[in-house]
């Protein structure tokens, strides 16, 4: 699925979480342009979506609240391409990419953020919430194949809905401090280890040494997406090259999520 060339691009943004702020923060962050219509929808009022996703269990618990939700959105408005802004390898993108395949390009933000960190070939380190996030991520980190390029992952030891909660000044400064041993260790960029940073990420930038980046896997997915529409539309049949990061589950199957 493509758009004319003269038309927007439709990208479906989804926030696996039941709680608004992340929601809120994002839409006002990455606005609608000529070229890009964005739409977020979130797991608000599901009864059975967490309020944030600390572990894999919830984030299973999220799949199975929001995947009804997500595909009565792309049945009824056929979004060109969908992101799932949750920082972590997140079984939604695996649902909906099994579901879709090439007919609606999907990632999420973790992987688009890898993705961009390495493009250059240079090391990046990744500032993530809790502690219970360090051990997962640094084996997604492998298992998608991204081990060699990474100097750690690092906790600030706050919740998601901390990140909103907290003085701005706080969260910013407990970020940048849990940046420092990925930075001493080679690190030339740091990935925001969650979706609810990016409204923090000037802040965070002005922290950080003038040599190091931030990464925002919002925005690092959005990129992608774009491009790969844009390649699609372009060219047809569909490009298949090495756009998206491949999903490490093969058998990855939508009834096992539960």
């Amino acid at each position: 699925m493509a758009p004319a060339i003269d038309q927007p691009m439709r990208l479906l943004c989804i926030i696996p979480i039941s709680t608004t702020g992340m929601t809120d923060d994002l839409t006002r962050i990455c606005p609608s342009t000529a070229t890009l219509q964005i739409t977020f929808v979130d797991g608000r009022d599901l009864d059975d979506c967490p309020p944030c996703i600390e572990n894999h269990t919830q984030a299973i618990s999220s799949t199975n609240a929001v995947l009804p939700r997500a595909i009565e959105y792309i049945s009824t408005y056929s979004p060109h391409a969908v992101l799932v802004c949750c920082f972590s390898d997140h079984p939604l993108v695996y649902a909906l990419g099994e579901r879709y395949g090439d007919e609606v390009p999907v990632t999420g933000i973790f992987q688009a953020a890898l993705q961009e960190a390495t493009a250059s070939g240079g090391k990046f380190g990744i500032v993530t919430t809790s502690t219970s996030w360090e051990q997962p991520l640094k084996d997604s980190v492998d298992d998608l194949g991204f081990g060699a390029y990474s100097t750690g992952v690092a906790a600030t030891g706050l919740s998601p809905l901390e990140l909103e909660s907290l003085d701005r000044d706080v969260v910013t400064n407990r970020i940048a401090t849990s940046s420092k041993p990925l930075i001493n260790n080679g690190a030339e960029s740091i990935i925001l280890g969650c979706a609810g940073m990016a409204a923090l990420e000037d802040d965070i930038l002005s922290a950080l040494p003038p040599s190091i980046k931030t990464i925002d896997g919002v925005r690092s997915g959005m990129t992608i997406l774009s491009r790969r529409v844009e390649e699609t539309a372009l060219t047809k049949p569909a490009v298949k090259g090495p756009a998206l990061v491949s999903p490490r589950r093969g058998d990855f199957n939508i009834e096992n999520l539960s």
